[in-house]
């Protein structure tokens, strides 16, 4: 679960970058304040969701299904180079993960890997 939380807490970290975020301007040759932060993660697995999932801390939704991913959409208020946002932004994703692969309860766990991840600003 904590790798979940680092993977995509480093995605986004790295997407906001000002390294990133320079290089993109100078690709696309406007400046560095119009480029926009990420609006979607793109999530797609060979195998179920279910699978990256600790299934045995997780209550099953019946007759919901499981997924092989989906596309998250970015919370537009939050402003994704603030840590605190960025993690915000993370556990929203995670619990839209749990209840799109069928599965619910993955909020407490995500406060318990919280609480083990060191958030690197």
């Amino acid at each position: 679960m904590s790798d979940l939380v680092v993977l995509f807490g480093s995605l986004l970290k790295t997407v906001v970058a000002p390294d990133v975020v320079a290089e993109i301007a100078r690709i696309i040759d406007i400046a560095t304040a119009l480029v926009a932060q990420p609006r979607e993660l793109h999530l797609v697995t060979d195998e179920k969701v279910t699978e990256l999932l600790p299934s045995n801390q997780l209550r099953e939704i019946p007759g919901a299904g499981s997924s092989f991913g989906r596309t998250f959409r970015a919370n537009p208020a939050l402003d994704l180079r603030v840590p605190a946002e960025r993690e915000e932004q993370v556990d929203d994703w995670l619990r839209q993960l749990d209840l799109d692969s069928g599965l619910t309860g993955l909020e407490s766990l995500v406060k318990g890997c919280r609480a083990s991840v060191t958030p690197k600003a």
